[in-house]
């Protein structure tokens, strides 16, 4: 009895598991069409998964594009803007658009100047800001950052995806 009900269990896992991977796999799949690097730095700083940052280990939901303060950034997409403000939570000044099939693409530590505002429509490939400093105008810090950078996210149903996995250059 015992040998049917581990077998049992290890069906089921493996059912349980299959439907995951296919499921991340579909995800993924419908959200590379078209999405478009958003800055012309392709130089990465610290890549998606797990890493150790301030000596903690943790996971990074995004990329991070090196690239030098005041740089153009791009929406990876079309879509409309979700949010246009400072975030909590170590992202700063953050613009998050809103795609079709459930992407949202996150856009972090940007400065002052923001060109979009929530509700606006903006087409793939528009400026919507600039990489902004470590510290903003008020001497807060600008979300969990060393230096000038954009830190890029894609999430498909509010979970994250490896941007690389989807992203076309086209720089």
């Amino acid at each position: 009895m015992k040998k049917y009900t581990f077998i049992l269990i290890l069906l089921s896992f493996l059912y349980i598991a299959t439907q995951c991977f296919n499921s991340n796999l579909s995800n993924i799949s419908s959200v590379s069409s078209n999405f478009i690097y958003p800055t012309k730095y392709t130089d990465i700083s610290s890549f998606y998964g797990n890493r150790i940052l301030y000596g903690n280990h943790n996971f990074h939901n995004g990329v991070d594009f090196l690239a030098p303060l005041g740089s153009e950034i791009y929406a990876s997409n079309s879509g409309y803007v979700e949010y246009a403000s400072f975030l909590e939570d170590g992202f700063g000044n953050t613009i998050i658009l809103s795609h079709d099939l459930g992407i949202k693409t996150l856009y972090c530590h940007i400065s002052e100047t923001f060109l979009v505002k929530v509700g606006d429509y903006v087409s793939q490939g528009q400026i919507i800001g600039y990489v902004g400093p470590k510290y903003l105008s008020n001497g807060i810090l600008n979300g969990n950052t060393t230096g000038p950078h954009l830190h890029f996210t894609i999430y498909k149903n509010e979970n994250t995806i490896d941007p690389l996995s989807v992203l076309k250059n086209n720089v």
